[in-house]
């Protein structure tokens, strides 16, 4: 184990002693078990990752702070396909608990115990291919107790927990913008800018690795990383989850596969026809899309699924509906 490098980026983030000593703990812990089975921790081979999550989840031991240990040891090792794949099995933790309350708040509490009566939640630390076979049967659910509007509603909201002050930043943006195009081309600007170091750095930005030809894709399509005003929409391209395969391919269900971001329902393109997630899901993404303009305009705002990967569209796109008297 190369502790190190680990404690150095616990440092540099501002954690404290014990946040590093708990970390090192866990990767030492998966390190003692790795070398029994006769394998290294540094250059473990990401199907033996998944057997180790495997038993650590059948176990109980799956706690956040220890996957994101492990996460993050992979991370300051370059490894990039091993902290990828753990990346995805954070992508969709807290979503469903927000979820819940938000279907709680839009109808009740006999609603909420209704539609998730008789579901088997996947566990943080489960591989994805467990998740589309829950969230089919979450949506049929949700079809049965409520309408399209109610439940598109309830989806659609901020399901990854981000704070409001994280968009303080973009909100001062466009307050200081002359307009609301000025804004969004700025915008534009500033996420090609970081994904342009990032590629030029070799670092994987968020859930993928960065190359030129992805920067390039980006910078055709200001939608994508910002968003476009027509009218009273904005309108919004999701990046591809896999910008290095999606690029790199022409089958039009891996273009899907590779554009779906969603840890709840992805695998299901590769299974057509089996665990069929319902597209409607996606208002979920929607909520995503649309959060950091709520922020901006202080209030929420209304989202319609217009593409989805889960519909064999090649892209997500979402249009956002603006509050009255915005230009």
């Amino acid at each position: 184990m190369r502790e190190k490098l680990l404690r150095d980026f616990y440092e540099k983030r501002g954690y404290d002693l014990a946040a590093a000593d708990e970390a090192v703990s866990f990767v030492k812990k998966m390190e003692s078990t790795l070398t029994e089975a006769g394998l290294d921790i540094d250059t473990i081979s990401l199907e033996a990752i998944k057997n180790y999550l495997a038993d650590i989840v059948s176990s109980g031991k799956n706690s956040p702070s220890r996957l994101l240990a492990l996460a993050r040891y992979y991370f300051v090792i370059d490894k990039h396909n091993i902290y990828i794949y753990f990346t995805k099995l954070f992508g969709g933790y807290g979503v469903m608990d927000n979820i819940k309350k938000r279907l709680e708040w839009h109808t009740d509490k006999e609603t909420l115990e209704l539609v998730f009566n008789g579901l088997d939640e996947p566990v943080l630390g489960s591989p994805p291919e467990s998740f589309p076979v829950f969230t089919s049967e979450f949506m049929k659910q949700l079809k049965k107790y409520l309408s399209p509007a109610k439940y598109r509603l309830v989806l659609a909201g901020n399901n990854h927990g981000i704070p409001e002050e994280a968009m303080q930043a973009e909100k001062k943006m466009y307050d200081e913008a002359a307009s609301l195009d000025e804004y969004l081309k700025g915008r534009h600007d500033r996420n090609i800018a970081e994904i342009q170091q990032y590629c030029n750095e070799g670092k994987v930005w968020y859930e993928q690795e960065i190359t030129q030809e992805m920067v390039d894709y980006v910078k055709e399509n200001q939608e994508i990383l910002s968003g476009v005003h027509k009218g009273d929409k904005i309108y919004v391209t999701k990046i591809p989850f896999d910008g290095i395969n999606y690029l790199a391919t022409s089958d039009p269900i891996l273009k899907s596969y590779y554009a779906c971001h969603c840890p709840f329902a992805r695998e299901r393109i590769l299974d057509e026809g089996k665990n069929n997630v319902d597209a409607d899901w996606c208002y979920c993404s929607g909520g995503f899309a649309k959060f950091p303009f709520e922020v901006i305009f202080g209030e929420e705002l209304e989202v319609e699924m217009l593409q989805s990967a889960l519909k064999g569209d090649p892209v997500c796109r979402f249009s956002i509906t603006l509050p009255p008297g915005i230009k």
